[in-house]
């Protein structure tokens, strides 16, 4: 079977992966998309999470060759690239705070058989596995990153994996900016097996284009991840959820569309604040504090989330400004990427020198160094309500913390 993507080209899939593609699991992602609501600021980044998944089996795929991995081998990376975000929640990482536990989790225990989504025909995907001689725990413990071959972990989720290789490219080309254009093949070809420590290394001249990739990753972040248009929305949707009358069960086996739906029967104040977003109509900002540059503010706000929940401030900022429920968002996102991306800060690739020496990258880049141990400035609190009461809000916010 060929596909034809606009990232990687002509895609030929093989027989276990045109298997999986056929389960309604995977279909669902069709209907996800990748970035959530970053098309209210870039428009063309629309592209699903399952040409995502495709995209990270495939390169899977191509490390898996490239380090001269065997053919069972290989079968069982690109299950698990291809299976990774099959429990996913819908608009990309927004909702995952509602979830019991991590979504790895969940997949895991999809694979495994343990859970099945309440989906037309779903539930076989332990049985499909089997049928190509794949074992499910094993794809389970990759998606989860427990499994004992270290090889095969570091391609699924590692320093360098088919899960940051392919989304930087995608998202980067269907977002418009050249954030994330790294070189994808002089990474693949650089990439070497120590067998006797059992790693992925990197060969001394693709350095260059694994540092590459670091800058893209950092700039992918601030330009587009922690876009502040899509975290307001973000926002609005996660309120829109949690003021329901009637709660959303289920909403993890739900497309985005579904939920939408569902969210426009749940009550006034999820159908007042989810149609603001759908229409664009987004709340403003109406204070901010961010992590640098004002140092003692900072404190105090440190000081105050860690007394009171965002909940408990939003309805002591809406009752001092005269508000409803609703009305008034606060947002806390201190640690919003370390859900979403617990690489950031952590790079332990190393790598296999002319000498035959094998050293850590941090020792041999400074670049990748400073980037690992960059402060970047971010929010760290934030209110967001309707411009007509963004003056009322901000003086309330500025009494709270004076």
């Amino acid at each position: 079977m060929l596909l034809n993507d606009p990232i990687h080209g002509l895609i030929r899939l093989n027989e276990l992966q045109r298997d999986l593609i056929a389960l309604p699991e995977l279909a669902r992602l069709s209907w996800i998309k990748q970035l959530g609501l970053a098309f209210q600021s870039f428009p063309g980044g629309t592209h699903s999470r399952l040409c995502h998944v495709i995209g990270a089996s495939h390169v899977a795929g191509e490390m898996a060759r490239a380090l001269g991995l065997s053919d069972k081998e290989t079968l069982l990376v690109q299950a698990a690239g291809l299976l990774h975000d099959a429990g996913h929640t819908p608009f990309s990482h927004a909702l995952e705070s509602l979830l019991p536990g991590d979504h790895m989790h969940y997949t895991r225990d999809l694979v495994g058989g343990t859970v099945v989504m309440g989906l037309p025909g779903a539930g076989r995907l332990p049985q499909v596995l089997e049928f190509h001689r794949i074992d499910p725990s094993e794809v389970g413990a990759l998606i989860e990153g427990r499994h004992r071959d270290r090889v095969l972990q570091a391609i699924i989720f590692g320093d360098v994996d088919c899960d940051q290789l392919d989304y930087l490219l995608r998202d980067s080309y269907f977002c418009g900016i050249s954030h994330g254009n790294i070189d994808l093949y002089r990474i693949l070809y650089t990439l070497k097996l120590d067998r006797e420590h059992q790693e992925i290394v990197i060969e001394e001249k693709g350095v260059d284009a694994i540092e590459e990739m670091l800058v893209a990753r950092d700039h992918m972040y601030s330009a587009v991840y922690g876009h502040k248009t899509g975290r307001i929305g973000e926002m609005m949707l996660l309120r829109a959820m949690q003021l329901a009358e009637r709660p959303v069960d289920g909403f993890q086996e739900m497309t985005d569309h579904e939920v939408l739906m569902r969210l426009e029967g749940a009550g006034e104040l999820s159908r007042t604040l989810i149609r603001r977003v759908v229409f664009r109509d987004l709340y403003k900002t109406a204070y901010r504090v961010d992590s640098a540059g004002r140092d003692e503010m900072a404190a105090r706000v440190m000081r105050l989330i860690e007394a009171k929940s965002a909940r408990e401030l939003e309805n002591e900022i809406a009752a001092g400004a005269g508000l409803g429920a609703g009305e008034v968002i606060v947002d806390l996102p201190v640690n919003v990427f370390k859900l979403s991306e617990p690489r950031l800060k952590k790079f332990n690739l190393r790598v296999l020198r002319k000498t035959g020496e094998v050293v850590p990258l941090l020792e041999l880049s400074a670049l990748a160094r400073a980037l690992t141990q960059k402060e970047s400035t971010h929010t760290i609190f934030a209110t967001y309500c309707d411009t007509a009461n963004r003056a009322k809000v901000e003086a309330v916010c500025s009494r709270m913390l004076a």
